[in-house]
């Protein structure tokens, strides 16, 4: 097996940081299958499936995994809309990744084929949009979150859901917007400042003409939110 391993984006890293040892990693949107290949190669789980909806990102996963030596019964690759085409994984400690993609898309892919997501113990969901939607989704039906965690990634915002099943409690506004842990999240400097810029943009929003006011009222609701949790 190869002594290197693949380098990971800030945001992958972040991603990877929170995944515990398991016995199947189930990678949704898999790209280039890095994450899944890092995880392999450092014992983190002992199989590991990359699947993705383009064939393009599949053939270059398994061109990778190739590159790095990863033996071929310890990875599958399999080109698959979210979860229709993968089987319910065998009992063990299962861990299912969605990333790279809208918050409604993921909520899709859970709806889908809840029976299956419900095979894996712990889920990783890093939404590129729509978090909020995401979040709704997750504590009306079943799902707790458990943790999140925010970086900045060349410019861009994002965050991490650590979800288990179970019942949560019903969410605020400003719990289904920025999720549960803002507290944590504003310590670093540089999430600090993207809620800044966003609470900069919105304010300038309310500032301008032509705005219906049922738009008006959200912006303005999700202002005093962002004003709340900076502690401005």
């Amino acid at each position: 097996m190869s002594d290197k391993a693949p380098r990971l984006s800030k945001r992958l890293l972040a991603i990877r940081d929170m995944i515990p040892e398991c016995d199947l990693f189930t990678d949704i949107g898999c790209d280039h299958g890095y994450l899944p290949i890092d995880l392999l190669l450092k014992d983190r789980c002992k199989r590991a499936v990359a699947a993705d909806i383009r064939q393009g990102p599949l053939d270059s996963a398994r061109t990778n995994a190739g590159e790095y030596g990863i033996d071929k019964e310890r990875i599958s690759f399999i080109l698959s809309a979210g979860l229709h085409s993968i089987d319910a994984p065998e009992k063990g400690y299962n861990v299912l990744c969605i990333a790279g993609m809208g918050g409604l898309n993921i909520a899709g892919i859970l709806k889908d084929d809840r029976d299956k997501a419900r095979c894996y113990d712990v889920l990783y969901l890093s939404p590129q949009s729509k978090q909020e939607e995401l979040r709704g989704y997750l504590v009306s039906n079943g799902y707790r979150i458990d943790d999140e965690r925010y970086l900045v990634d060349e410019d861009k915002l994002y965050v991490t859901m650590k979800v288990l099943h179970g019942r949560s409690e019903k969410y605020s506004d400003k719990e289904l917007l920025l999720g549960a842990f803002t507290d944590k999240a504003v310590t670093d400097p540089e999430v600090r400042e993207a809620f800044i810029l966003r609470h900069e943009e919105l304010r300038t929003l309310l500032e301008g003409e032509g705005i219906p006011e049922d738009r008006k009222d959200i912006i303005k609701k999700q202002e005093n939110i962002y004003r709340e949790v900076l502690k401005l």
